[in-house]
């Protein structure tokens, strides 16, 4: 028996390929993903997404700043198609406390919010909400982020899938308050 696991074990470790990977190969690619991105910036928050997304599809504003990973369909009504990203920046005079709420208009999307979290961006008092909307977009991350008393900037990235999900993520995760 202990002869057939010694067989065994050489057989395994023989067929197993074995994957070398370089530092400098890991360091190459970390350095390739991170200049095909672009840090955006609205107001003090800045955040990164991918640099060949369309920027202000529907025109710019001073405190708005819209991004898309590829163009919208001409068609309204329903879900958003598969692998649609949306990434609205804007900047509120208001609170975080009163920005977080929902808005007591016809107009807003119906939601469902999943999962509150409450964190500190770089010293600030920041919320980020995970939430599932009723038409639109099916999912959402919503983060607020207090940059003064009366000034919320806040982050929205809208997906269409979980295929999208983690990029949504780190576009979230790359949040940042410049002074």
């Amino acid at each position: 028996m202990k002869k057939f696991l010694t067989i065994l074990a050489s057989t395994i470790a023989i067929a197993t390929p074995t994957l070398f990977v370089e530092h400098s190969t890991l360091l190459a690619q970390a350095q390739t993903q991170e200049s095909q991105l672009k840090t955006y910036a609205i107001g003090n928050l800045t955040f990164k997404a991918p640099r060949n997304w369309l920027e202000n599809p529907r025109g710019a504003s001073a405190n708005s700043l819209e991004l898309h990973n590829k163009n919208f369909p001409n068609r309204g009504g329903g879900f958003a198609p598969k692998g649609l990203i949306r990434v609205v920046a804007t900047i509120s005079e208001e609170n975080v406390e009163t920005a977080t709420k929902p808005p007591n208009s016809r107009r807003a999307m119906p939601k469902t919010t999943i999962k509150t979290e409450h964190l500190t961006i770089n010293g600030r008092k920041a919320v980020r909400l995970y939430e599932y909307y009723d038409e639109g977009f099916p999912a959402g991350i919503v983060t607020y982020v207090a940059t003064g008393k009366k000034e919320t900037i806040m982050l929205q990235t809208l997906y269409s899938d979980s295929d999208t999900e983690k990029q949504v993520q780190q576009i979230q995760d790359s949040v940042r308050i410049t002074e």
